[in-house]
């Protein structure tokens, strides 16, 4: 039997809930699979675990000018000097960890849901042989800071072909660039008709059906949006679905509102069926991660988003009225118009359908998961590491900045827009 590692690290849900998309993947094709959070597993720095996993939240939603201005800044890193960039310190401690796993464990091949494995790789390859193919995705529509120190993996998934020269400046090679798509549970790339899912859910057919959902860790704002739908969608039959995730006091908030007779709404808290409830609605309002973009245009969904977002999800935001997919509204006034122009104008969810429709990648998993499960790797000419030592060799390494990569050049792989 094969086997394949899977390392995340827990940033937000979006970076764990790709690594669990590809694993259930390779399982499912009976690949063996191991998935290890680095942080979780192998850090004791409990200050970088807390910027990774609290603080990034905080910045994004308290201090989002900050957070966004940092974020353009590194975004221009130079390249060449991906020894300087700030990831490096965090994790001096790791790489005796990370390369002992990955050799004692020999993994056909490794997946990197988090760009810190792919730094990690991308130097412990100037070292060590990692004989392993070794592949990750952006995680947005846009290119976050950092890859430029990243580039020694061997395949990066990218939403599609327009990535490729941003990429390239960064230091990748053609070669390595896979615009397959982003990686998502494949379950999402499954159609369920709306007319069934709406009788799984209790709700009726024909009556147009928002999913709002934009609860969860440090994002809570279900409750004024649903509030909002209430109060001022008049004179329409309306059904809402409602995810709340984590965020149970909007769920007890929402619980506690009296619709009219024309308004239904199904209040969940951490739902399990996202896909049906995505295969139920005719839009969704929430968030704009790059997995939830995702997961929404693989089904079919227009995207209604708010302009109050983290750089990364700005982009994303961009990308999608561009391409006629969403809508995004400044205020609360401005969602109410957003919901009655669709409501009185049905040609316009058409029209953002086929868009949506357009510009899907909906196979990228399943692609990732065949080009893995093509791959064997041979462990036989991995020499005995002194894995005491490995740690300071790393970090005067990178203080000399330099060191080339000990991987062999791979041949390209198809990286034709499979659709």
């Amino acid at each position: 039997m094969k086997k394949y590692l899977i390392l995340t690290v827990t940033a937000g849900n979006g970076h764990n809930s790709a690594a669990k998309a590809v694993k259930e993947g390779l399982e499912k094709r009976g690949a063996e699979v191991k998935i290890v959070d680095l942080l979780h597993e192998y850090c004791d720095d409990k200050m970088f675990i807390w910027i990774q996993e609290t603080g990034y939240g905080i910045a994004c939603q308290h201090f989002p000018h900050l957070y966004n201005a940092f974020f353009r800044h590194y975004q221009k890193a130079d390249p060449k000097k991906y020894y300087k960039s700030p990831v490096q310190p965090g994790v001096f401690k790791l790489y005796d960890k990370l390369l002992k796993l990955i050799n004692e464990y020999q993994p056909d091949a490794i997946y990197a849901s988090h760009f810190l494995p792919c730094v990690m790789i991308t130097n412990l390859r100037k070292l060590y042989p990692i004989p392993a193919k070794v592949y990750s995705f952006v995680f947005d529509y846009a290119v976050c800071p950092f890859w430029e120190a990243a580039t020694g993996i061997d395949y990066l998934l990218v939403p599609n072909e327009s990535y490729v020269p941003t990429m390239v400046s960064k230091g990748f090679k053609r070669e390595q660039i896979m615009p397959y798509g982003l990686t998502v549970n494949e379950k999402f790339s499954k159609k369920i008709d709306k007319e069934e899912a709406r009788a799984k859910l209790g709700l009726k057919d024909g009556i147009f059906t928002v999913l709002v959902m934009f609860g969860g860790g440090f994002w809570s704002g279900n409750y004024k949006i649903v509030k909002n739908l209430v109060k001022h969608i008049k004179g329409r039959s309306l059904q809402i679905i409602v995810a709340n995730g984590k965020d149970e006091k909007s769920k007890k908030r929402i619980d506690k509102l009296k619709p009219s007779d024309s308004i239904k709404i199904i209040n969940y808290g951490f739902a399990n069926n996202v896909d049906i409830l995505m295969s139920a609605a005719d839009a969704i309002i929430g968030k704009a991660g790059g997995v939830s973009v995702t997961e929404s245009l693989n089904k079919y969904l227009p995207m209604i988003c708010c302009k109050k977002l983290p750089e990364q999800e700005a982009v994303n935001v961009k990308m999608l009225v561009r391409e006629g997919a969403a809508r995004q509204y400044k205020n609360d006034k401005m969602l109410i118009e957003i919901m009655n122009e669709l409501l009185n104008n049905p040609r316009q969810l058409v029209e953002m359908r086929e868009n949506v429709a357009r510009i899907r990648r909906p196979n990228a998993t399943s692609n990732l998961v065949k080009d893995m499960l093509a791959d064997e790797t041979d462990y036989s000419q991995v020499k005995d590491v002194d894995y005491a030592e490995v740690n300071a060799q790393i970090k005067r390494m990178l203080k000399k900045g330099k060191g080339e990569p000990l991987q062999k050049k791979q041949k390209a792989k198809n990286t034709i827009n499979k659709k």
